[in-house]
This record gives structure tokens, sequence and C-alpha cells, in this order.
């Protein structure tokens, strides 16, 4: 039997106020919720009785028997489908560090590392003949490729969300490619300028070596984060 709207909208709404902020995994809630109430209500149950039992099992998750033990220091609970929100969160950010660091580790392999070490004898020949001003660029870009390849998704995701097509504006693997972002623009901050120093910049007044070994690794970390995107990630509990 399937569920009417109704029934569907009833159980969006407590898989939201249960605290579930991010889209991929409050639709793989929704399509667990769906499959395991119809399939009760197939054996005979009514849909009440149906979803208090499926859901019964979400908010219980991981329940503590003291109360005491049930929440954070801030009042965050720490069982139910918040607690369920961030093993997920977790196994995802763990899975896709893993994989990003796989990809760059690839790069030192055979035969892929004949081409990395082709890049790096050229980018450390470079450095002594052009102006280092040409390094600004070419970190430069590589640090915001990054952020246009994920802009194109992020107007898509935030259209969506405004013309009320997708409950939440982020999903998890949007999180976690986040992070990574967050990463590479603190690097890029302190090669172009050293934190808490206004006068000193690697660019400018570092060693022409270094300059060369930062390039490398931003050519490298920039085509490793494009394969990375490309990568398709699921949710998985942990």
């Amino acid at each position: 039997m399937k569920l009417t709207t109704e029934q569907v909208d009833l159980i969006s709404k407590e898989i939201i106020e249960g605290g579930i902020k991010y889209q991929d995994l409050y639709e793989e809630l929704l399509d667990h919720y769906i499959l395991a109430i119809e399939d009760r209500i197939g054996h005979g149950q009514t849909f009440g009785e149906a979803f208090e039992e499926v859901h019964t099992d979400f908010i219980n998750y991981k329940r503590p028997l003291s109360v005491w033990d049930r929440y954070d220091s801030g009042g965050k609970p720490k069982f139910g489908l918040v607690k369920l929100q961030d093993e997920y969160q977790d196994n995802l950010t763990e899975e896709i560090s893993k994989k990003h660091w796989q990809i760059m580790k690839n790069y030192f392999r055979w035969p892929t590392i004949v081409t990395s070490l082709l890049v790096g004898l050229l980018t450390f020949q470079f450095a002594y003949l052009v102006p280092r001003q040409y390094f600004k660029w070419v970190i430069a870009i590589c640090v915001f490729a990054p952020i246009f390849l994920v802009l194109p998704q992020f107007i898509y995701a935030l259209w969506l969300y405004i013309s009320r097509r997708r409950r939440f504006f982020i999903s998890l693997k949007g999180h976690a490619i986040n992070l990574r972002l967050t990463f590479i623009l603190g690097i890029g901050q302190m090669v172009f300028r050293v934190p808490f120093s206004d006068n000193y910049s690697i660019l400018k007044q570092g060693p022409l070596s270094l300059v060369a070994a930062f390039t490398c690794f931003y050519i490298a970390y920039s085509l490793s984060f494009y394969q990375l995107y490309r990568e398709r990630f699921k949710a998985n509990r942990v």
C-alpha cells in the first residue's frame, strides 16, 4: 500500500524535528521510513502503528540509560536521529578524507609518478627562470580552482532550496567537501602572507625552492580535488 501525501508529509516533519539538517541523509531516512512503514502496513498494521514502531526505533537510537548521559554540555542530544546524523557525518568525512589522500598518493605510484616528477622538475626549473609574480598567479588559480569547481553545484542546490524543491540547502558530502576547501584556503593564506606577520611573504621573500614546492603541492591538490569531487559517496552508518 502506497502512503498518501499527508502521511509522507507527517514523516518528513518528524524527521526534520528530530534534528536532521542534511539533504542526502534526509532523503535516505525518508525512503527508509516509507519502505519500512509500507512493509508493516502490508502485514496488517495501521499507518499509526507502523509509524510509531519505526519512529520509536530511530528516536531511541543509542539512548543512554542514565538521563544525565543523554545530552552534551551544549544541550545537544547524544542519541536518536541527531546521534545517527553525527555518525553518518563522521563516517562520510573520514571516507572522503581517505579517498582524497589515496588520490594524492597515486600521483607517486607507477606510472603516474613519471608525470609527477616531470611536473616537479619543470616547476623547479621555472622557479629560477621566471619572475616570482608569475607563481603568485599560478598558486592563486590552483587555490580558487576548487571553489569554482563546486560553485555550479552550490548555485544549483541554492536554487532548489529557494524554489522549495529540497528541504535543506547543504548535504553531507557538501559539508565534507567544504572542510577540504577550508584547508586549502588556510594553506593559501600562509603562502601569500605568513599569519601574524605584516611584512614577510613566502612568495616575495621565501627561497625559490620553497615557492616551487608550494606550487607543486597546489597543482597536485587542485587536480586531486577535481578527481575527488567527481567521486560518488554514499552516507553510511558507522
